[in-house]
């Protein structure tokens, strides 16, 4: 094996965190790697059809759609509506989101990383081994379509959605217990749907019907919680399977022959679901599948331990800190339960402070998106999309320097992020 290319920050996960991450470093000046295990950038976006950006914007009462981040989160939904690929901000109660194309948003996504200086991305690499010992840069084996190779790194981020980089090196972690963990989603794409029946309460008589077949026998259990969204093409509807808790094995979301047949499973009720629309609701009649996603929409597995760790009452109470260097502002969103998510609406935004996003174990490995250190409840309300950008921009910056310095990400101050992410933002890179 050839001897291992240098980097300064290596980010592991190409979603809306690795993007937001990998971007946000070399934009700062570091020789930035980006490797992406599947054959696409966007995550959930590209792989499980998710729809709407949330926590892209301040809390709905506060009048109207204000974005809570004025860098990356903001720009990337500006070049998403300059692309055809966003909407117009929705209210949803006391939140608003911002409807997308899934496939647009991974073509930003590529087109923002190919334009961006210093960025070096690769895609269908996975990372199989890690090193990370102190004093030392990290060394990290890659598994790729051209054979085995490797890199060193001054500084990780794991923005794998399930710490992958952290177990690999025996980072600091938790996950919650498998009847805990939240469930995930299976969305399909329908078209040729009368427009009249993806408005206001129309949606919800389609929900309603889904349920009572179930109870009703027309459909097997697993079938009764089904959201149902317009697309941006007009005809066009997305809808959401919340997929129940498995009742023959306990739910294992990082083992990926576990998740492929829960996919399976689900696609025979989406199946199902689609057949009963057809021939029960006219304005189904002549729909069809138009998409289906490459795999179920994962919500929670591993999070990654921080030197600090946002809690469900810090999230609630809007709590403010002075190592903030991102916001949430979307409310505990927890699937436990596949019919019933419980929300908790917090009294403010709250802070997410840069100890969140740096493991407490490994000084220079830090996280984002899903692997942000949080409890179970809190990572409810930090895991959605532009929330996920917001703390990737952060760590890629506070990563590009301590790369710059030699240090640690442990040895960089929130404020001097601070004043880099304003800087990046009046850029308006």
């Amino acid at each position: 094996m050839s001897a291992p290319e240098q980097f300064d920050v290596v980010v592991v996960g190409g979603g809306s965190a690795g993007i937001a991450a990998a971007v946000s470093a070399a934009r700062v000046g570091a020789r930035t790697l980006l490797v992406e295990r599947t054959d696409r950038l966007g995550g959930n976006v590209a792989h499980a059809l998710v729809h709407t950006i949330c926590g892209l914007y301040r809390p709905a009462v506060e009048g109207s759609a204000r974005f809570a981040h004025a860098g990356f989160p903001r720009q990337f939904a500006d070049r998403l509506r300059t692309a055809g690929g966003a909407g117009t901000p929705e209210r949803a109660g006391k939140v608003y989101v911002l409807p997308i194309e899934p496939g647009r948003f991974a073509d930003v996504g590529e087109a923002t990383c190919r334009a961006t200086a210093g960025l070096t991305w690769r895609r269908e690499c996975a990372v199989v081994g890690a090193d990370m010992r102190d004093g030392s840069p990290a060394l990290l084996a890659l598994d790729g379509a051209e054979g085995g190779s490797s890199v060193r790194a001054m500084i990780v981020v794991d923005t794998s959605g399930e710490g992958g980089v952290g177990a690999l090196v025996g980072a600091d972690s938790a996950m919650a217990s498998a009847d805990a963990l939240q469930l995930p989603s299976f969305i399909f794409r329908m078209t040729g749907v009368e427009v009249n029946a993806l408005a206001g309460f129309a949606r919800l008589k389609v929900s309603h019907a889904v349920a009572g077949a179930v109870r009703g026998g027309m459909l097997a259990t697993g079938c009764e919680s089904v959201l149902v969204r317009p697309a941006m093409v007009a005809g066009d509807a997305w809808l959401t399977l919340n997929v129940p808790r498995p009742a023959t094995a306990p739910y294992a979301p990082l083992d990926s022959a576990y998740i492929a047949a829960l996919g399976r499973e689900a696609r025979v009720h989406a199946e199902a679901i689609a057949a009963f629309l057809r021939a029960t609701r006219p304005a189904f009649a002549c729909a069809r599948v138009a998409q289906w996603p490459r795999q179920v929409g994962i919500r929670e597995t591993r999070r990654l331990r921080g030197r600090a760790e946002l809690t469900r009452t810090e999230i609630l109470d809007g709590k403010q800190e002075a190592d903030e260097v991102a916001v949430s502002t979307w409310p505990i969103e927890l699937w436990d339960d596949h019919q019933r998510p419980y929300f908790g609406y917090p009294s403010a935004p709250c802070s997410v402070p840069l100890g969140a996003l740096v493991s407490r174990s490994h000084p220079t490995l830090g996280m984002a998106g899903r692997c942000v250190s949080a409890t179970h409840e809190a990572l409810g309300a930090l895991r959605v999309i532009g929330t996920s950008m917001a703390t990737g921009e952060a760590v890629g910056v506070a990563a590009a320097l301590a790369a710059d310095s030699g240090g640690t990400l442990a040895g960089v101050a929130a404020s001097t992020v601070r004043d880099r992410l304003q800087t990046l933002a009046e850029a308006g890179a």
